[in-house]
């Protein structure tokens, strides 16, 4: 039977909080990112397609009454500083700048 200490021993009286947040603060930021990305899209009345695990989108703009403006577009989503790595200014280069555009959150 193994011992556990004092209640006020631990963090807040929760336990382990190690294994609760376990996700890095940088990865929980990225996560907010591109929900909140995909959100504003969808509130802007626009088609948002989550298309790899990271943060590629792809965004078909509408109108008032729900027809295509223009060719759909590919959208990096990338918080503060972070880099871009060499696979996707090689992807920005194949498809094209003016179709491959990266925000920041």
């Amino acid at each position: 039977m193994s011992k556990q200490p004092p209640q006020g021993k631990r963090p807040y009286g929760f336990g382990n909080t190690n294994r609760r947040f376990s996700q890095s603060q940088r990865k929980t930021a990225g996560d907010l990112a591109r929900d909140r990305f995909a959100f504003d899209q969808t509130m802007n009345g626009n088609d948002c397609t989550k298309i790899r695990k990271g943060g590629d989108f792809v965004v078909q703009e509408r109108d008032f009454f729900g027809n295509e403006i223009g060719k759909p577009k590919t959208y990096q989503v990338k918080t503060a500083h972070s880099k871009i790595t060499e696979a996707e200014e090689k992807r920005r280069r194949k498809i094209g700048r003016d179709k491959y555009k990266i925000v920041r959150y």
